[in-house]
């Protein structure tokens, strides 16, 4: 599984692939330097952070 750069710009609803998963964004904060995801295969709701050039959770 390849992961979303996260230099990619999101929007609301789009599915994005973190290093553990793919992630459903409901919110985009700081100019899209954070996200509010739901893990697709938990139904967890995480922040993520752009890391290292891919989302990482907070």
């Amino acid at each position: 599984m390849t992961t979303t750069p996260a230099t990619r710009p999101v929007k609301v609803d789009d599915l994005i692939r973190a290093r553990d998963g793919q992630y459903l964004v409901l919110r985009v904060r700081e100019n899209g330097g954070l996200l509010k995801a739901r893990h697709v295969a938990t139904g967890k709701t995480w922040h993520l952070v752009p890391r290292n050039g891919v989302w990482t959770r907070l």
